[in-house]
């Protein structure tokens, strides 16, 4: 078996290194990235005609709730087309079935950031994320009563233009993070990526995913968040270090990537069921 991955390779994309490039090191198997192979896999819009013309298995991704856009012909596409459907989370599991009638793969992120040691210093907030998810943040801005850096591809003089580095950069300089979004499908990405630095996470909610990470963050109002962590950085920090514990093998780029091998492995059979699992050339 030889995945082949129909993406272009775009690594400052967040979905092109959480559900291509870091899993792919863990297949066990061997892979192409920028072309065809059985199976071959697609995600976002992917392409239903190139598609339509491959021979083997397809394994397409959705990423993100397209479905009820103008441009969703080619999601509907991708899933009629598909041997096997992947998604991020149980909600957005929910929402393929509702418009396709199809059932599909729950596979998460891994994490791609180094665990750090827990710590909840000086008294500053850290948002970091897309600029699709900046509206989030502008409903719960005023309930942040503290000094707050926005690191996004979102465009405005306040915001510290979004790569890897600043972002790094700007989390490890905070005392904790905001999380905050506009996609109730979302993946566990951003809150595992806080906890993994060692900072503790407030978030308001609203996406299902998160609230499994309920013991170890702050969800609800999220003044009174920042102002419990402030006052109780002890005990925070103690939540922090048992999310790192719960986070550590489960979002594991090995797990994630064995469960991507498991999946690829499947198609041969054809199968369509439901299971959450436990353009240049890149091969190996």
């Amino acid at each position: 078996m030889r995945v082949g991955y129909c993406v272009p390779i775009r690594p400052q994309l967040a979905s092109f290194r959480l559900r291509v490039s870091i899993p792919a090191r863990h297949l066990g198997c061997a892979y192409t990235i920028g072309g065809p192979g059985n199976p071959s896999f697609f995600f976002k819009f992917g392409d239903p005609a190139y598609a339509k013309t491959l021979k083997g298995a397809i394994v397409y991704d959705v990423v993100n709730d397209h479905f009820a856009d103008g441009d969703s012909t080619a999601y509907r596409d991708m899933c009629a087309l598909a041997t096997k459907i992947t998604v991020a989370s149980d909600h957005m599991a929910a929402i393929v079935k509702m418009h396709t009638g199809r059932e599909s793969t729950v596979i998460d992120d891994p994490y791609e950031n180094a665990e750090d040691r827990p710590t909840v210093a000086g008294n500053t907030v850290c948002w970091f994320g897309h600029s699709a998810n900046i509206s989030s943040l502008f409903a719960v801005a005023e309930r942040v009563r503290v000094p707050m850096t926005v690191c996004s591809n979102y465009q405005h003089p306040a915001v510290t233009h979004w790569t890897p580095e600043s972002e790094r950069k700007c989390i490890y300089e905070s005392s904790m993070c905001l999380v905050t979004g506009n996609n109730p499908g979302a993946s566990t990405n951003r809150i595992v990526k806080a906890l993994r630095a060692g900072r503790f996470v407030v978030t308001p909610g609203g996406v299902e995913s998160w609230e499994q990470f309920a013991p170890y963050i702050w969800i609800g109002d999220v003044s009174d968040g920042i102002l419990w962590a402030l006052n109780n950085r002890e005990e925070a920090c103690s939540k922090i270090q048992a999310g790192q514990e719960a986070i550590r093998k489960k979002y594991s780029p090995q797990s994630i990537g064995q469960q991507w091998g498991a999946l690829f492995a499947s198609t041969s059979a054809r199968g369509t069921s439901s299971t959450k699992a436990g353009s240049g050339s890149t091969s190996r």
